[in-house]
Formats: structure tokens, C-alpha cells, sequence
């Protein structure tokens, strides 16, 4: 079994994506790394990048695994625009309230305690966190 869920029964990679364009009425398109990193476990990128609809079917999807893929799929704007306005009672960006989310500016919430992330702090944490293990 995966331990990402990126594998049935647990397919969050899938189940999310489709979720996200249903609920926005939008076009997803997930780009996911296909790697792994074996110096860095337990770091992996299963891959997978897919094209979803705004009602949620996949359009074009990458076979999971490492190597460099490409996704390619037919995206019709006239007709997204034709079915948000035909959904507007259903439209959920309709509820977005972002005068709400004032939080999300604040520096408390960083996982860097305000300072700015880098490749060289993130290095840092992952030498540490190596370096408690047994």
C-alpha cells in the first residue's frame, strides 16, 4: 500500500483534483514530479500530473512512476463560461469571503517563524531530522 495515498483505496491525489474542479468550477491542471529521491527518504513523487474538468472527469492523465511525461488535453473556455453561468446558483467561488482571511498575511504561521524560506534552511531541517534517526 502506498503510504502517500496515491494508490487505491487512498487515491487523495486523484479524489482532490477532481474535487477542487467540481467545487470551483474551474480547470485543474495538477503537474506532479515522478522521482525519488533514495538520499532523502522517505521522500517520493509517485507523478500522475493530470487535466480535469470543471465537472470533475479527467481528461489526460500520466501513468504514475518516475521518468519525464507529458499531458496534454483539450481545454474549451467558451464552455466553462458557458456553464458557470449556467450554474450560478451552485457557484461556490460565490461564497469566497477573502476580506476574511487577513490571518493568512500575518508571519505567525510560517513554519519559518516569519523569516523567508530557503533551499539552504530547508537543507538544514532535513540534516537534523536525519540526524535524529536511529
Amino acid at each position: 500500500m502506498d503510504p502517500w495515498g496515491t494508490a487505491e483505496p487512498m487515491n487523495w491525489w486523484t479524489l482532490v483534483n477532481r474535487t477542487r474542479a467540481l467545487e470551483n468550477t474551474a480547470f485543474v491542471l495538477a503537474a506532479n514530479q515522478g522521482a525519488q529521491m533514495s538520499h532523502y527518504p522517505p521522500f517520493s513523487w509517485p507523478g500522475g500530473s493530470m487535466v480535469v474538468d470543471y465537472d470533475g472527469r479527467i481528461l489526460a492523465q500520466a501513468d504514475p512512476g518516475p521518468g519525464e511525461k507529458v499531458v496534454v488535453a483539450p481545454i474549451d473556455i467558451e464552455r466553462l463560461r458557458q456553464e458557470r453561468q449556467r450554474r450560478a446558483g451552485h457557484d461556490t467561488r460565490a461564497h469566497l469571503r477573502s476580506s476574511l482571511h487577513g490571518y493568512a498575511r500575518q508571519g505567525y504561521l510560517s513554519p519559518a517563524g516569519g523569516q523567508p524560506i530557503s533551499i539552504e534552511s530547508l537543507n538544514e531541517r532535513i540534516r537534523a531530522a536525519k540526524a535524529q534517526l536511529p
